[in-house]
């Protein structure tokens, strides 16, 4: 079964605020490449069996997306898609969302982003939210490593925060999104020590160079059983991540580079995530 645990939906015109923009601009980001995100992500991601799917909330960087309309995306296809909801624990009654999200509108996971919140993985506010989530078995993707959006402390996204985490909240089920790049060594160190914190490699393949080195880390720690298929829709789609995922010994072309075995590469594409993280499939959810 192919899960991509790391799917976006948004309304960029209604959902970005102006920091946001401002940092697509500088970027060179630009959020009409993506159409219809909700349309494509229903027909692209049908690419897997499964997708978890979620917005971001994070005022201090100008993400607003709400997640009452994530979970609506969700009720269109509740056979193969799963919701999570995204918390700011920067926003008034942040708990008050989380708890709704989770008893009304059925969300099976949360999304936390400490780089785009401006928070720090160990402050008392995410605390809470890892208490309830280890309370009510609800699995946190983690954004790690660096982003394009600028004015929040890169520092607060670096993956060796999150040793901390597992340590206090042993049985919280954690997901390193894009393995911490551009410190995936300092993810495989924090995964290999835990029995529930994994990675995922969304958003990796075209950085061809670099997913490569990576990939070639996790095979000689050990650690690929740690790791989680994600595409990171829409800034690639379910069907182009697992076809460049599949081909990413071509970044070694003739120079004799060991590879990354093939079956190692299969087996995290194929890897039962919603078994890992206590997620029930959809199909059995609906009533």
């Amino acid at each position: 079964m192919i899960v991509d645990i790391h799917t976006h939906v948004f309304d960029a015109a209604q959902d970005f605020g102006p920091p946001l923009l401002a940092d697509m601009q500088r970027c060179g980001v630009q959020p009409a490449v993506w159409g219809d995100v909700a349309a494509r992500h229903l027909e692209t991601t049908k690419a897997a069996d499964v997708a978890v799917v979620f917005g971001i909330r994070a005022m201090r960087t100008g993400w607003h997306i709400p997640n009452e309309a994530v979970a609506k995306h969700v009720a269109l296809a509740p056979e193969r898609l799963v919701f999570f909801a995204s918390i700011d624990p920067a926003e008034n009654g942040f708990m008050e969302e989380l708890e709704k999200c989770h008893q009304q509108w059925g969300a099976s996971g949360v999304k936390l982003a400490p780089l785009y919140q401006d928070v720090h993985p160990q402050d008392k506010r995410y605390y809470e939210i890892y208490n309830y989530c280890e309370k009510h078995g609800l699995p946190i993707l983690f954004h790690a490593g660096t982003s394009f959006v600028g004015g929040t402390r890169l520092d607060y996204s670096r993956p060796v925060h999150f040793d901390a985490v597992a340590v206090d909240f042993p049985e919280l089920r954690m997901i390193l999104a894009h393995l911490g790049h551009p410190w995936e060594g300092e993810t495989i160190a924090v995964i290999r020590r835990h029995a529930h914190v994994y990675a995922d490699i969304s958003a990796l393949y075209y950085r061809p160079w670099q997913f490569y080195n990576s990939m070639r880390l996790l095979t000689e720690y050990k650690a690929a059983g740690k790791v989680l298929f994600g595409s990171d829709f829409p800034f690639t789609t379910t069907g182009d991540s697992l076809a460049n995922v599949r081909n990413l010994n071509h970044a070694t072309g003739n120079s004799g580079l060991p590879q990354v075995p093939a079956e190692l590469i299969e087996e995290i594409i194929n890897r039962d995530a919603l078994k890992l993280l206590g997620i029930p499939h959809p199909k059995t959810t609906i009533a």
